[in-house]
């Protein structure tokens, strides 16, 4: 069995919403996060994780690439 800690909890949102971005696209994924993440939940930390790397342009070839789908 797995104990939960702070940095495993991390990891899966992480993790989770990684997927969420790959299957639905950033607009999509974002709304969920709004929905899943509580009001206390830091967005701002965990979005520089995710699209670390990753300039405006890259993100706007990927949300048409997704888009034309």
């Amino acid at each position: 069995m797995v104990t939960a800690t702070k940095e495993n909890n991390k990891s899966l949102l992480t993790d989770a919403f990684e997927a969420l971005l790959e299957k639905l696209g950033p607009e999509k994924a974002i709304q969920i996060w709004q929905i899943l993440v509580p009001p206390h939940g830091d967005y701002t930390k965990a979005r520089k994780k995710l699209f670390a790397g990753k300039d405006a342009e890259t993100l706007d070839r990927e949300a048409r690439e997704f888009n034309r789908k």
